[in-house]
């Protein structure tokens, strides 16, 4: 069994230029938020993929001190498709049993929608992190429709 977190990256300014808006106050409270659940949870990420982005690298930050996970920065990962964070994802080592995925809108809330084999959101929303499982042995083995959620979590249901 393979376990995966979706995050979507916190809330964040603007002013920047994309690649480089870092978050705002409200995705800093929320990271701090997020970070104190992540400890909390049961299956948590060791290896942990992000977007070469500003604003998912900070977010990752936070997923990182969490989990006690190594992250893992992947420039394909900016502004991407569910297909290529699928591909991103099937790279992860056969080693690790839980891994995340840092990245943006809207490829984070298709791949859910995707991954899940049925519809599971309208929008991951700003430090969102839905939880699947994956009955596979190995990360080449992910699929879209494979992959049953187990838990969808954002700031707002957590306050």
């Amino acid at each position: 069994m393979k376990y995966l977190w979706i995050i979507r990256h916190g809330k964040s300014a603007d002013g920047h230029k994309d690649h480089e808006r870092t978050l705002n106050a409200r995705g800093l409270t929320d990271g701090q938020m997020m970070q104190a659940w992540y400890a909390s949870q049961t299956h948590a990420a060791s290896w942990i993929w992000s977007s070469s982005a500003v604003r998912a690298r900070t977010t990752a930050g936070f997923v990182a001190e969490g989990f006690g996970g190594q992250i893992l920065q992947e420039s394909d990962l900016y502004l991407s498709a569910p297909e290529t964070i699928l591909g991103v994802l099937s790279s992860t080592p056969d080693t690790e049993n839980c891994a995340a995925v840092v990245a943006h809108n809207p490829g984070l809330t298709y791949l859910t929608n995707l991954l899940g084999g049925s519809h599971i959101t309208d929008n991951l929303v700003t430090f969102g992190s839905v939880l699947f499982c994956a009955d596979i042995k190995s990360w080449r083995d992910l699929r879209f429709g494979n992959c049953e959620m187990i838990t969808y979590a954002t700031p707002k249901n957590l306050a």
